[in-house]
């Protein structure tokens, strides 16, 4: 096969879901022969190993200021800099065709499609949920993500979304890939009586949800634990609610941890309480690692897709404190059910094979638009 040369575009490798999977794609995509070049809107790093094969370029955006005006400022200067950044490596790398993720790239990636490189096809995917944007950025992502060549979505209902807006649209559902590296290979000897939780400590993950229904239960469960992985903004607060409710030698925040799927892979239980979700990569890893899972039902329909209720996990509205301790409950309660969902969940690395997925970008990245 002829080898081909990529633009990755992206706002920053930084820790993230969407960083992560665009380092797997490219790291897959130079091991098949091609040539990458990520271009990033901040610093030329990555949380994430990138063969070294890989060029990363950044072009050193940076909005820290917090005064209104001067975060402005910086934010006109830092999107000047990304987009002479990005079309010199346009014209002097001359690829044959730009992935991008992420909001303020993709429309970057789009309008220079449009108006200034107009031979090299764009392809952009949606990693969030397209309607929990500002008003002015939804409407502004609904004018442009149908023009791009190709928009890649994580899930049917996002798809689906975007095929309202423009039937014009060229849409493909593309699912995250299992990455091996992130995943426990083996099951574990024997499990631990803990829950585990994994992101960000934000609002978006709403970990008082989490915290509110194991203070339901906690009576008929005293042996366990709950053990919250991340960091982020709610740290304090969230390590107050605990206090508060005197669960503080119960449920506990645990900070980052590299690989954290292989270290936790022996607890009961993975829940995620998120209000919104693009395609979270910790609920198929926790899957992939046999670990029984319940989900709320965010709106891209990403864990209904996924898990089937009393199958391999539970789905619970969002918010739902009863329905949500209800669930736990009944994997809980049950090692034989525990068992019986872990085994299906190790199914999911079948459904997503990191050579089937990445097939299916090689064959989007290589089509003639």
């Amino acid at each position: 096969m002829k080898k081909r040369k990529y633009i990755f575009l992206i706002t920053g490798m930084v820790m993230g879901g969407a960083e992560r999977v665009m380092a797997t794609i490219a790291n897959e995509f130079v091991k098949r022969g091609n040539e990458v070049c990520i271009v990033t809107l901040k610093g030329p790093k990555s949380a994430y190993r990138l063969d070294p094969r890989i060029k990363i370029v950044g072009a050193k955006g940076c909005v820290q200021s917090e005064n209104k005006v001067l975060r402005v400022i910086q934010f006109i200067y830092s999107g000047m800099k990304g987009f002479f950044c990005y079309f010199y490596y346009l014209k002097t790398y001359k690829p044959d065709a730009v992935l991008s993720f992420l909001t303020y790239s993709n429309l970057l990636a789009i309008m220079t499609r449009r108006l200034f490189v107009k031979n090299v096809p764009v392809i952009v995917s949606e990693q969030c949920d397209p309607q929990k944007r500002c008003y002015i950025l939804k409407k502004l992502c609904e004018l442009m993500y149908p023009k791009a060549d190709c928009l890649v979505c994580q899930s049917k209902r996002v798809g689906g979304y975007f095929r309202k807006i423009s039937n014009r649209a060229n849409i493909k559902i593309i699912p995250n890939p299992v990455n091996p590296e992130c995943i426990a290979q083996n099951p574990p000897d024997k499990r631990r009586n803990a829950i585990i939780a994994v992101g960000r400590l934000s609002p978006q993950k709403n970990y008082n949800l989490l915290i509110n229904s194991f203070h339901e239960i906690i009576c008929d469960y005293p042996d366990y634990i709950v053990e919250i992985y991340g960091q982020g903004p709610e740290y304090s607060s969230l390590n107050q609610k605990i206090h508060s409710l005197h669960l503080e030698n119960n449920i506990f925040l645990m900070g980052t941890k590299n690989n954290v799927m292989q270290s936790i892979h022996d607890a009961r239980l993975f829940v995620i309480t998120s209000n919104y979700e693009g395609f979270p990569n910790v609920l198929v890893e926790a899957m992939a690692s046999g670990l029984p899972v319940v989900s709320t039902d965010f709106p891209t329909g990403v864990a209904r897709e996924l898990i089937k209720d009393g199958i391999n996990g539970y789905v619970v509205p969002r918010n739902n404190k009863r329905e949500l301790a209800e669930a736990m409950v009944k994997i809980l309660r049950d090692p034989q059910l525990q068992e019986s969902m872990s085994e299906a969940n190790r199914k999911i690395t079948k459904y997503l094979d990191m050579n089937k997925i990445i097939d299916q970008w090689n064959e989007v990245l290589d089509r003639k638009y």
